[in-house]
């Protein structure tokens, strides 16, 4: 039991993730490219107005957010069926 705790529990000193055994999960594998994903972030905007909604607000409260057209279409890209949903999800879960 001891071993399984100090190797699953990510923030344990010796556990698989310190060890880079995980290091897959920190990685994007799939991305976008900014000419044909552009249409498609139209289209989900279009689609989907209450997603619409907190991009605007976003757009509004974050400057820098505001500013940089790559930043929004990944933010959008993020919040797509098309983002992979692996991505940053340690393959371990602890139940209680």
């Amino acid at each position: 039991m001891r071993y399984l705790l100090e190797t699953l529990e990510p923030q344990a000193p010796d556990s698989f993730f310190n060890w880079n055994f995980f290091d897959p999960i920190l990685k994007q594998k799939e991305g976008f490219s900014p000419y044909v994903w552009e249409d498609l972030a139209l289209e989900l905007l279009n689609k989907n107005p209450d997603l619409k909604i907190i991009f605007e607000a976003k757009k509004k409260t974050d400057a820098d957010f505001a500013n940089n057209w790559y930043a929004q279409l990944d933010w959008l890209y993020q919040q797509s069926d098309h983002y992979e949903k692996a991505h940053l999800q340690y393959p371990v879960y602890r139940i209680k």
